[in-house]
Protein backbone atom coordinates (compact mmCIF):
# COMPACT_ATOMS: atom_id res chain seq x y z
CA UNK A 1 0.00 0.00 0.00
CA UNK A 2 0.92 3.80 -1.25
CA UNK A 3 2.03 6.28 1.70
CA UNK A 4 -0.16 9.56 1.91
CA UNK A 5 0.58 11.89 -1.24
CA UNK A 6 1.63 15.49 0.03
CA UNK A 7 1.42 18.54 -2.56
CA UNK A 8 4.58 20.04 -3.37
CA UNK A 9 5.59 22.56 -6.17
CA UNK A 10 9.12 22.83 -6.83
CA UNK A 11 8.76 24.98 -9.83
CA UNK A 12 5.50 27.27 -9.67
CA UNK A 13 3.88 27.65 -13.30
CA UNK A 14 5.06 29.52 -15.45
CA UNK A 15 8.59 30.46 -14.10
CA UNK A 16 10.81 31.81 -16.76
CA UNK A 17 14.68 31.11 -16.70
CA UNK A 18 17.15 33.05 -19.03
CA UNK A 19 21.05 32.83 -19.65
CA UNK A 20 23.22 34.90 -21.75
CA UNK A 21 25.39 32.00 -21.54
CA UNK A 22 25.52 28.51 -20.00
CA UNK A 23 23.54 28.29 -16.08
CA UNK A 24 22.80 26.07 -13.50
CA UNK A 25 19.46 26.87 -12.17
CA UNK A 26 18.58 24.75 -8.39
CA UNK A 27 15.50 25.11 -6.37
CA UNK A 28 16.01 25.40 -2.75
CA UNK A 29 16.91 21.72 -1.18
CA UNK A 30 14.50 20.37 0.71
CA UNK A 31 14.33 17.68 3.85
CA UNK A 32 12.79 14.99 2.44
CA UNK A 33 13.24 12.27 5.15
CA UNK A 34 9.57 11.80 5.79
CA UNK A 35 9.06 10.49 2.30
CA UNK A 36 10.11 7.97 -0.04
CA UNK A 37 9.24 9.55 -3.28
CA UNK A 38 8.74 12.38 -5.45
CA UNK A 39 6.04 11.80 -8.06
CA UNK A 40 6.62 15.23 -9.91
CA UNK A 41 4.68 16.54 -13.71
CA UNK A 42 7.40 18.63 -15.69
CA UNK A 43 6.67 21.21 -18.13
CA UNK A 44 8.58 23.07 -20.39
CA UNK A 45 7.96 25.74 -23.19
CA UNK A 46 10.08 25.91 -26.45
CA UNK A 47 13.68 26.94 -25.75
CA UNK A 48 14.89 29.95 -27.59
CA UNK A 49 18.09 30.77 -28.30
CA UNK A 50 21.37 30.26 -30.52
CA UNK A 51 22.16 26.52 -30.03
CA UNK A 52 19.78 26.13 -26.36
CA UNK A 53 19.60 22.74 -24.85
CA UNK A 54 17.21 21.90 -21.48
CA UNK A 55 18.88 19.71 -18.88
CA UNK A 56 16.84 18.14 -15.80
CA UNK A 57 18.44 16.61 -12.52
CA UNK A 58 16.31 15.59 -9.66
CA UNK A 59 19.52 15.69 -7.00
CA UNK A 60 20.09 14.06 -3.13
CA UNK A 61 22.45 14.89 -0.85
CA UNK A 62 23.49 13.89 2.81
CA UNK A 63 24.90 17.04 3.64
CA UNK A 64 23.58 19.81 1.04
CA UNK A 65 27.16 19.73 -0.09
CA UNK A 66 28.01 16.96 -2.31
CA UNK A 67 25.10 16.51 -4.54
CA UNK A 68 24.13 13.32 -6.52
CA UNK A 69 21.79 12.51 -9.04
CA UNK A 70 18.03 10.70 -7.83
CA UNK A 71 17.26 7.42 -9.14
CA UNK A 72 14.47 8.63 -11.43
CA UNK A 73 12.39 6.62 -13.48
CA UNK A 74 11.70 7.67 -16.37
CA UNK A 75 15.66 9.16 -16.16
CA UNK A 76 15.23 12.83 -17.54
CA UNK A 77 18.92 12.49 -19.10
CA UNK A 78 17.62 10.10 -21.43
CA UNK A 79 14.08 11.20 -21.56
CA UNK A 80 13.86 14.98 -21.10
CA UNK A 81 10.86 16.71 -21.25
CA UNK A 82 10.39 18.06 -24.75
CA UNK A 83 8.94 21.40 -26.21
CA UNK A 84 5.46 22.41 -24.64
CA UNK A 85 4.80 18.69 -23.50
CA UNK A 86 4.04 17.33 -19.83
CA UNK A 87 6.20 14.14 -18.69
CA UNK A 88 5.87 12.13 -14.99
CA UNK A 89 8.65 11.65 -13.19
CA UNK A 90 9.09 9.56 -10.32
CA UNK A 91 12.30 10.03 -7.96
CA UNK A 92 13.37 7.19 -5.59
CA UNK A 93 14.06 9.43 -2.61
CA UNK A 94 16.97 7.54 -0.41
CA UNK A 95 19.00 10.93 0.99
CA UNK A 96 18.16 13.49 3.37
CA UNK A 97 18.28 16.86 1.38
CA UNK A 98 15.98 16.59 -2.35
CA UNK A 99 16.11 19.65 -5.03
CA UNK A 100 15.73 19.80 -8.62
CA UNK A 101 18.31 21.27 -11.15
CA UNK A 102 18.30 23.04 -14.51
CA UNK A 103 20.80 23.84 -16.81
CA UNK A 104 20.28 25.75 -19.91
CA UNK A 105 23.52 26.21 -22.23
CA UNK A 106 23.62 28.25 -25.53
CA UNK A 107 23.79 31.50 -26.30
CA UNK A 108 20.99 34.07 -24.62
CA UNK A 109 18.78 30.37 -23.62
CA UNK A 110 14.98 31.59 -22.48
CA UNK A 111 12.88 28.97 -21.43
CA UNK A 112 9.58 28.84 -19.25
CA UNK A 113 8.95 25.40 -17.16
CA UNK A 114 7.05 24.30 -13.92
CA UNK A 115 7.68 21.47 -11.56
CA UNK A 116 4.34 20.15 -9.23
CA UNK A 117 3.54 16.67 -7.96
CA UNK A 118 3.36 14.96 -4.93
CA UNK A 119 5.59 13.50 -2.10
CA UNK A 120 4.64 10.09 -1.00
CA UNK A 121 4.92 9.63 3.03
CA UNK A 122 7.15 6.86 4.26
CA UNK A 123 4.64 4.05 5.98
CA UNK A 124 5.18 3.78 9.53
Amino acid sequence: MAGNLVPLVLIPRYSCYSAAESTEFMTIAMDVTPYTSAILNVWRSKLVGASATFTLTFEESTDQTSWSACATSPDPSSSPPADKTEIQYTASLKKRWFRAKIVLTGVATVVTCWIVGFLEERES
